[in-house]
């Protein structure tokens, strides 16, 4: 496979004492957000070095928001998982690997203009860094 497309995201969230995600996903996305940021750096420099030196800082996670289409059976299915506890997130990709995180979340609906499709958002707010998967892992970890 030489890339893929957006076709068969899926976002699954579990309870940080479930053992595995459910079968179903939580809702189907229109976006995806980036799985992580560049750290910045740090200054390092002493009055003995001849220019500026740095070391670089720790990456950074950042937001991760998710879009959906607004429907009362989508928003009251994401409603549910945005509790201020914090949760288990997995991202399925296409190919059947995966990114999984944990993090708080929250949902809204976006701003609506004329002749648009009302979304929301799904935002979450990653505590750790997010882990890469295969397809054997990702298998895994979701209810058969």
């Amino acid at each position: 496979m030489q890339g893929m497309i957006d076709l068969g995201i899926e976002i699954r969230v579990k309870t940080t004492e479930e053992t595995k995600y459910p079968a179903a996903k939580l809702v189907a996305v229109k976006g995806m957000p980036a799985t992580g940021q560049a750290g910045g750096n740090v200054e390092i420099t002493t009055s003995s070095d001849a220019v500026k030196v740095y070391v670089a800082d720790r990456p950074d996670t950042g937001d991760m928001d998710f879009t959906y289409n607004y429907t009362d059976a989508n928003l009251t299915a994401v409603r549910e998982v945005c509790d201020n506890e914090i949760r288990d997130i997995l991202i399925k990709l296409p190919d059947g690997t995966g990114v999984e995180y944990r993090g708080t979340l929250q949902t809204w609906i976006n701003e609506v203009s004329v002749g648009s499709a009302i979304e929301c958002t799904l935002h979450t707010v990653p505590n750790v860094a997010p882990s890469y998967l295969t397809v054997a892992e990702v298998s895994s970890k979701i209810t058969a």
